[in-house]
């Protein structure tokens, strides 16, 4: 059997999502030994889950742009989670033209906080100005 990458994109109200996961993407049938005879190699539901769950797909915690203007933590976290949620890759790119201005006239961060998984909690921070500049998120080892 031959492990394969799967990449997706998809636009999501604006924003670029690219999500990548390895492994169960594309998979070629097992012989498992009578004439004509194949098993799709990842058959069972329950075992692609756990399999995801030990992998750590992002769940965003909290997404903040222009905290150094003095907006409210959080106020991107919505827009953020849409995007890159249940993927193990993505790369979001801020636009201030997609997500409005919070903070007129001021050169904004942009900050997230993510968790893999069930594991361990990951941040990132896009200095200012940070509209149009990527923001990647990602959970693959």
């Amino acid at each position: 059997m031959t492990a394969s990458i799967g990449i997706s994109r998809a636009l999501l109200g604006g924003f670029l999502a690219i999500s990548s996961t390895s492994g169960s993407a594309a998979q070629e049938p097992a012989d498992i030994g009578g004439e004509g005879e194949t098993a799709g190699a990842s058959d069972n539901p329950e075992s692609e889950a756990a399999d995801e769950a030990r992998r750590g797909s992002i769940r965003v915690i909290e997404a903040t742009y222009g905290a150094n203007c003095g907006t409210p933590a959080g106020n991107q976290t919505y827009n953020l989670a849409r995007a890159c949620n249940g993927l193990t890759y993505c790369q979001y790119a801020v636009d201030h033209r997609v997500i409005g201005d919070p903070a007129y006239g001021c050169a904004k961060e942009y900050y997230a906080r993510w968790q893999c998984g069930r594991g361990d909690v990951r941040s990132t921070a896009v200095p200012a100005e940070a509209s149009g500049r990527t923001v990647t998120l990602q959970c693959q080892r």
